[in-house]
């Protein structure tokens, strides 16, 4: 079992137990959306309370309704508050001898949260219980839905501190490999379904069910050191519209085809996409080949793919960003093909940590020339800290230029990714290991050379007020699907079932739905939670009016910028009150809000609580990176070493280190012979990256290890054996 290491080399003895213990995650699915419901199992193994916190992922278009905790017989229903207003309870009751529990979304990372899990006593275990409904992705042209569950935070690049640092405002450590796994079971509605597959864990399908696939993991005790993806294979015969009704509330889904697309491009002046930019991630958190190969292998169908006469130009960012070409963009010829091929073949991981913002600010320093359209395709891992500030540059070019962004390895940062292509009316995708990166690249290719379907209107046709969300309804592309919701205000109206609700560009009707194909998919509040969940984050991903943007920054206009800095200020207030209005109203989780719950206790008292950060653990294609905690564990085992080569730890520092006590390791020698055993097998195995740092006391632990069993080889790589087995 792992452990939480405190800063300090010395006290590596004292280290307490991981809190998380278990993770299981259930969903369901039924056409367009999922419900999801997380359990996580914390239990106290330590004679004094604790407050246990845990920071990890949920997509950021998830709309969390429901917090519960257990304790014993009790269960806490949380409450939806203010968060400044739920913190100060969490903090007042923990004063006072109580249980608290505290949920959050951080408000600079959206996909990140953190659950605080207060005052848990001795002995006692807690059982939390997260529930959210999401919408689905389609991709692959339409043909697939993917359900995605993220359950590890990459570590991410902080360029204030130049650094990667813990997530979500927390202290938590990232690890190399965590006590706690995670078991995981969804149920797919089968309407329309042809077949269920995973490219991330191996799967078991139980289709024995009349009315749905039953999917779980194909093996036991599996690491969150991966997103969890699900892609659903669609008939040939599917619809391409899906209307689903609840009370009040309805969502229409539209995916246009090449026949709709055309129709609506006939009465439209098509702009000529001529200008091509490639932002390419090259940080050591892509050195890992799943991720800087496969930007190569992007890149190199990317230049191959430019069409003629058409200017380009390839920027490489990291710690700092570099050009191919000094100016903007250079026309694609055979002399500056060549020269990017070169670099496309040669492109390493090597420029340190993921400084996204410069090149974005060199970009819209350098806005296109009048006539040209510029498409920017960004891949990278999204392993950064500042997303919000980036999103908010990226805001600002959405007139002359549009983000195509792909998410490379096995844990992207989903909101980065998902937020660059919907900030500039671009597109994303995530591009999983082990899968052929032409389709992709292909895909976001075709639509780059096509203007995206704009001026776009719902008619709903019904005879009552409806507020449709969102309310400004993003471009589309072709076989891209577009969800739209629409809200009744007027309680006691009654849906006619000979509706049909439409869809138009201009004056072009493209497709349209009918009320009388209504699918089973919800009798709860599903869609009035998504719905809320859309208007609050094309509140998040406004801009600013352009009244109220910078302008010259002459001394002399200083008075006018300050009063323009005001009305900025003013603007960001009135938004964050109206996102707290709607998460209230609909009782969902937003940056500005918290779900709180209070367990009174009679005589509590919560003076002797100590903090436990649940330790993260890295993904599976961060394996490189390294925190300072396993550095310092190193140097502490390196100090202990004594003059002879061995280590004289007694079993309450094994089984620090460890997770066993000694006695569960054969007996039959010495016991510093087989503590030293353990310390060497322990360095190469879980500390292999940093063999650099110890090789060299390890060499002499094994020559006098060796000398000690008198210099019986086989004894000697018996007793290794042994101990690898064991740990």
């Amino acid at each position: 079992m792992l452990r939480i290491k405190k800063d300090s080399q010395a006290n590596i003895a004292t280290n307490k137990y991981v809190p998380l213990k278990e993770i299981s995650i259930e969903g369901k699915i039924h056409s367009f959306a999922a419900d999801v419901t997380i359990k996580q199992i914390f239990r106290n193994d330590e004679t004094i309370p604790i407050e246990a916190v845990y920071c990890f992922p949920i997509e950021e278009q998830a709309a969390i309704y429901a917090f519960t905790a257990r304790i014993d017989d009790r269960q806490i229903e949380a409450q939806l508050k203010e968060k400044k207003e739920a913190q100060k309870e969490y903090n007042d009751a923990l004063q006072q001898g109580h249980g608290a529990y505290l949920l959050e979304q951080h408000e600079n990372s959206q996909d990140n949260f953190i659950i605080n899990v207060g005052a848990l006593p001795p002995g006692k275990e807690c059982h939390i219980t997260i529930s959210y409904v999401t919408e689905l992705d389609l991709v692959k042209n339409g043909t697939n839905i993917r359900f995605v569950i993220p359950t590890t935070i990459a570590p991410r690049y902080n360029p204030i501190k130049r650094g990667i640092t813990s997530p979500a405002g927390t202290n938590s450590k990232y690890v190399q490999s965590s006590p706690y796994t995670i078991q995981f079971q969804c149920e797919i509605e089968k309407n329309n379904i042809s077949s269920v597959s995973s490219s991330s864990h191996p799967i078991q399908i139980d289709f024995s069910q009349q009315d749905y696939y039953m999917i779980k993991f194909g093996q036991d005790n599996t690491h969150l050191d991966r997103d969890i993806l699900l892609d659903i294979h669609l008939t040939e015969d599917r619809s391409n519209t899906i209307l689903a009704i609840e009370s009040n509330a309805l969502m229409v889904s539209f995916t246009l085809n090449e026949k709709d697309y055309q129709q609506a491009m006939n009465n439209n002046n098509i702009e000529i996409t001529n200008e091509f930019l490639f932002i390419v991630d090259c940080s050591g958190s892509m050195k890992d080949e799943n991720k800087i190969g496969f930007a190569r292998q992007s890149m190199l169908l990317f230049l191959k793919s430019l069409p003629l006469h058409s200017y380009f130009n390839i920027i490489r960012f990291g710690s700092d960003y570099e050009l191919l070409f000094n100016d903007a963009t250079v026309i694609c010829n055979e002399q500056n093909f060549k020269k990017a091929e070169q670099l496309i073949n040669k492109m390493e991981a090597d420029l340190g940590g993921t400084q996204l913002l410069e090149p974005l600010k060199w970009v819209e320093e350098h806005s296109p020339k009048e006539g040209r359209c510029r498409q920017i395709f960004l891949l990278t891992d999204g392993e950064i800290s500042n997303v919000n500030e980036v999103l908010n540059l990226c805001r600002s070019m959405s007139k002359s230029c549009r983000i195509f962004s792909f998410g490379l390895g096995k844990s992207p940062s989903r909101s980065l990714v998902k937020g660059l292509a919907r900030s500039t009316n671009g597109c994303f995708c995530f591009i999983p290991p082990s899968t052929n990166v032409d389709i992709y690249v292909g895909q976001q290719l075709e639509k780059a050379l096509q203007p995206s379907i704009t001026n776009i209107e719902i008619k709903w046709n019904l005879s009552t007020e409806i507020t449709t969300a969102p309310t400004n309804i993003p471009p589309v592309y072709v076989n891209d699907r577009l969800i739209v919701y629409g809200l009744i205000n007027d309680e006691s109206f009654v849906f006619n079932h000979n509706t049909i609700i439409e869809l138009y560009n201009n004056t072009n009707k493209l497709s349209e739905a009918n009320v009388k194909r209504i699918p089973n998919v919800t009798n709860d509040e599903t869609i009035h939670r998504l719905a809320g969940k859309a208007l609050i984050l094309e509140l998040q991903h406004s801009q600013l009016p352009s009244s109220i943007k910078k302008g010259s920054q002459q001394t002399r206009f200083q008075e006018y910028n300050q009063q323009i800095a005001k009305s900025a200020d003013d603007y960001k207030d009135e938004i964050k009150k109206r996102i707290i209005e709607l998460s209230l109203k609909y009782n969902i989780l937003s940056p500005y809000t918290s779900f709180v719950g209070i367990e009174k206790r009679l005589n509590g008292n919560n003076d002797q609580m100590v903090l436990r950060e649940v330790p993260i653990q890295i993904s599976a294609d961060d394996q490189h990176l390294q925190t300072h905690d396993n550095q310092n564990i190193v140097r502490y085992l390196i100090g202990e070493q004594k003059f002879d080569g061995l280590w004289y730890f007694d079993s309450e520092i094994i089984k620090e280190l460890t997770g066993k006590s000694l006695n569960e390791f054969q007996r039959s020698i010495n016991q510093e012979l087989i503590v030293t055993a353990i310390i060497i097998v322990l360095l190469e195995t879980r500390f292999s990256s940093l063999s650099s740092m110890y090789y060299g006391i390890v060499q002499k632990a094994r020559k006098r290890l060796f000398d000690l069993l008198i210099k019986d080889n086989t004894k000697f790589q018996t007793l290794l054996d042994d101990v690898r087995k064991q740990l």
